[in-house]
């Protein structure tokens, strides 16, 4: 940039050199900032993605935090100690498995009433109330509230009852298609608001949160973040009220379109909820929605297959509800991304290739030495070596990825077609009032669906894999050897048939064939020891066994 002042001092002289350098000094600070920006969102993406690798971690750390609060019970003896201890447990099941929290509520809402505890008893009903409300189960929530006689409730358990209620609300207006609906939940919401703020002291957190709320409510954004920003500074990072004050504060963002400082607080809410162990969480799912709209693809597909683990993991009816409006349109678009990179791959093959030939062909014409051109020929004969290689991988992996994509659009049709069944029968249900076919009709077990996704699979994967459980069962030893109908696979085998496919994370196996991840680890670990071979070397030749059947291969 220096070198070039004199040469154009020396060329062009008088106001308009000086309109050249306002110009280059401009896009110099403009292009800075921007970089600035840039460092700092890549530097928070990154954290983000560590955070996410680390995520077994600080599953294992909330698990045993767990485990030894309920350790504790053993040696208490009185109903109002084991109460205290399953409040402790409570609180961590809460945001992380909506079914344990309600079994520990539904405890101590027996204790309770051995107490006589009318109070205890309410505490306890409000909490489970909230939790199907978090869960999507909005009829039994609906149940307990109209259940309870608010007006002769204790302050601190009105405070309780109307925040189970807002969160009961909001979750029914996200859920519900409607508009009349919808504005009628929202104002039901904006009366308990007002109800909450009249209960808090003037000054605090929690009556300034309630203000911010309403604010927002009114469309008033610059009020409520100036509260909300307030509130934030003094938040503890990577607690769950961080989390929740982070993704308030994004969610004003959104409505001042504001969609950087939007992106950069989900960022600090999704990490919070991570590092925290949180899956009845909502930011990492709007920051996937909002890279999506972006443009980045396969950010947002990692990140919403994330939010959707963490949904089957809570056990989340509502939440998978709400993933399952947009997944497959970035399912669609992450597939397509990825077969213009196959396409561009084949391009850069090609070109490889003809860059190989011409190099070779200059240098025959070039290199007289016959040891020179015999070097030459074998080069080029380990080149085609390699070439074919990578022919045949990658007609491997694109048949492969054919196979799997038309499975998994024939999987999609169906489900569509399932869904809009049970969307009609809802619509035709609701309509006539008939709330207990609704909640029978919603308690329904999938064994049916399971038992055709696994039928499927086993068919797909055979036909790609035609001698998998034959080369399977010669890493084991002969008395722990599988037998199996034709065509289909147990769950053992079905393991590490995905392992097989690239599927290593426990996680993703334990969300496809609906087992706990420790059930997943005690299969692995039985098969395992029914070979004589090393744990590594073990699992590294199940990646490799099979070859696909040369008829489909050409």
């Amino acid at each position: 940039m220096n070198n070039t002042f004199p040469y154009l001092r020396r060329h062009i002289s008088g106001p308009f050199l000086r309109i050249i350098l306002t110009v280059m000094t401009f896009l110099t600070v403009c292009t800075s900032v921007y970089a600035a920006k840039s460092t700092e969102t890549d530097s928070l993406f990154k954290e983000l993605d560590g955070a996410i690798a680390n995520r077994n971690i600080y599953l294992t750390a909330k698990e045993n935090r767990i485990e030894n609060l309920k350790k504790g019970l053993r040696s208490l003896r009185s109903d109002r100690e084991v109460f205290s201890k399953n409040e402790l447990i409570i609180s961590e099941y809460e945001s992380f498995v909506c079914d344990s929290a309600k079994k520990y509520l539904r405890e101590n809402i027996e204790i309770a009433s051995r107490l006589r505890d009318t109070v205890l008893i309410n505490k306890m009903a409000i909490r489970l109330a909230l939790v199907y409300a978090m869960g999507g189960q909005f009829l039994q929530s609906k149940d307990i509230l109209d259940k309870i006689d608010y007006n002769n409730l204790p302050d601190s358990l009105k405070a309780l009852y109307g925040w189970a209620q807002l969160k009961f609300l909001g979750n029914l207006i996200i859920s519900t298609d409607e508009q009349k609906f919808r504005d009628a939940y929202q104002s039901e919401r904006i009366a308990w608001r007002d109800s909450l703020i009249d209960m808090f002291s003037v000054g605090s957190d929690l009556y300034r949160k309630e203000i911010a709320g309403r604010a927002v409510e009114k469309g008033n954004y610059k009020e409520a973040l100036t509260i909300y920003m307030d509130i934030f500074g003094k938040e503890i990072p990577d607690t769950h009220e961080y989390a929740m004050v982070s993704k308030g504060i994004a969610d004003i963002f959104g409505k001042l379109s504001d969609d950087n400082q939007r992106k950069r607080y989900l960022l600090f809410s999704s990490m919070a909820d991570i590092r925290q162990a949180v899956k009845e969480n909502e930011s990492l799912l709007e920051l996937a929605e909002m890279l999506y709209r972006e443009g980045d693809v396969d950010r947002a597909y990692r990140y919403m297959n994330v939010a959707l683990d963490d949904a089957n993991f809570y056990n989340s009816r509502f939440k998978n509800a709400v993933i399952a409006r947009i997944y497959p349109i970035v399912e669609m678009s992450y597939l397509e991304m990825l077969d213009q990179q196959q396409h561009r791959m084949k391009i850069y093959i090609w070109c490889l290739c003809l860059l190989v030939v011409v190099i070779l062909t200059v240098a025959l014409l070039f290199l007289k030495q016959t040891r020179v051109v015999s070097r030459s020929r074998a080069d080029l004969a380990k080149a085609n070596q390699r070439l074919e290689r990578a022919s045949v991988k990658l007609a491997e992996a694109n048949l492969i990825r054919e196979r799997y994509v038309g499975y998994f659009m024939h999987q999609c049709s169906i489900n569509v077609d399932k869904l809009d069944k049970f969307r009609i029968n809802v619509n035709r249900k609701i309509k006539a009032n008939q709330i207990e076919d609704l909640y029978v009709l919603s308690s329904r077990p999938l064994e049916k669906e399971l038992e055709e996704l696994y039928d499927n699979f086993d068919k797909a994967f055979l036909n790609l894999y035609p001698n998998f459980i034959e080369e399977f069962n010669g890493l084991l030893l002969p008395e722990y050897r599988f037998t199996v109908p034709k065509g289909s696979l147990n769950t053992p085998l079905r393991i590490f048939a995905l392992i097989r496919l690239g599927i290593t994370d426990m996680a993703q196996i334990a969300n496809f064939l609906h087992y706990s991840v420790q059930t997943v680890y005690n299969y692995k670990s039985k098969v395992r020891k029914s070979s004589p071979l090393p744990t590594a070397e073990f699992e590294e030749k199940v990646k490799k066994i099979g070859t696909l059947a040369k008829d489909n291969l050409q």
